[in-house]
């Protein structure tokens, strides 16, 4: 059974990725639509003693359930079978098409019912040509066909019970985590000089003392807002902070969207203590905690109100204390 099972490989799986980096233009996007091969070869599932025309309503009837439109069924070389899809998504004032696949084999015995009818992954053919849209569509069509494609699994699982081998299971995982950014928050709606100053001033009621704005890559719409935190009042030096903007504009000229995240390095070299600073360093980390969290506070209050819809203003979790030695290298695994 397993060596029959192994020769049809190449199952995919769906999921987001939160890697990339944003750009005004739809043709350098970040690529928060991601597709993987799954470490797993062997079938979603596997049903038997089940007409194979019931079979087929079982998968075509939960992914029409989900939104999804058969557009073809078709036989591919390896005698899998392929029933294609098409999903419609909202994307903006556009509805954008999306195209589906899922691979079924159909192993019938001479009474036309599945001896071994294998159920496998979704697949997006066009996965491509969905990573070159603005990012904002991107979050849009995840948003959407992820949640679908789960729904369509777990409608299959719950209604082909009889039919499926139980020992075998149902090896599906949920695609969809929920809403994620590609950055730890994610604005619309807002200048980005607004959504700057916003930062600027909540890091300074906090405590911080704005350096400068550093242009990383504008035409990447990057850029770092460097700050000081004070360890002594009497020396110039302080721990340097960073936030980084990474930003696409709407045609306003307003973030759709300007995401950010913290970082600092909590393992950077401190400026030498000295007898009379003994006491500041040592209360520099709760001083620098305090004055963080109160920051994040201050900036959730200013722009909560151009949080990105279905996301939550998101405070990062407190990385080592400062001035932590700096961990040594992890050598690879050798397999």
């Amino acid at each position: 059974m397993l060596r029959s099972i192994r020769s049809f490989v190449l199952p995919i799986f769906l999921g987001m990725v939160l890697l990339g980096s944003a750009s005004g233009q739809s043709g350098n996007a970040p690529i928060l639509l991601h597709s993987s091969y799954a470490l797993n070869t062997l079938p979603v599932a596997i049903y038997q003693n089940i007409k194979v025309d019931d079979f087929r309503r079982l998968v075509i009837g939960a992914f029409e359930d989900s939104g999804f439109s058969l557009t073809t069924i078709a036989k591919t070389k390896d005698e899998a079978t392929q029933y294609k899809f098409s999903y419609s998504v909202p994307v903006g004032k556009k509805v954008r098409s999306a195209e589906l696949v899922v691979r079924v084999n159909e192993n019938q015995d001479r009474n036309k019912r599945c001896a071994n009818c294998f159920l496998r992954l979704a697949e997006l053919p066009d996965l491509a040509t969905l990573q070159e849209l603005p990012w904002m569509d991107q979050y849009e069509v995840a948003g959407h066909i992820f949640p679908a494609i789960d729904r369509a699994f777990a409608k299959i699982r719950a209604d082909g019970q009889s039919a499926m081998d139980a020992r075998f299971g149902f090896n599906y995982r949920d695609q969809w985590r929920g809403e994620r950014n590609l950055y730890e928050n994610s604005f619309v709606g807002i200048d980005l000089p607004d959504l700057k100053a916003a930062t600027i001033a909540s890091y300074r009621a906090a405590g911080f003392t704005f350096v400068g704005d550093d242009q990383k890559d504008p035409a990447m719409g990057r850029s770092e807002l460097v700050f000081s935190f004070p360890i002594d009042p009497d020396q110039a030096a302080g721990v340097v902070y960073k936030i980084l903007l990474v930003s696409q504009l709407d045609e306003r000229g307003a973030c759709f969207p300007c995401e950010m995240r913290e970082a600092y390095d909590p393992y950077q070299q401190l400026p030498a203590a000295g007898l009379s600073g003994m006491s500041n360093r040592l209360s520099l980390e709760p001083r620098f905690a305090a004055a963080r969290s109160l920051a994040f506070d201050q900036l959730k209050g200013a722009t909560e109100r151009h949080l990105r819809p279905r996301t939550v203003f998101f405070v990062p979790s407190k990385p080592a204390p400062l001035g932590s030695p700096r961990p040594r290298p992890v050598p690879p695994v050798v397999t």
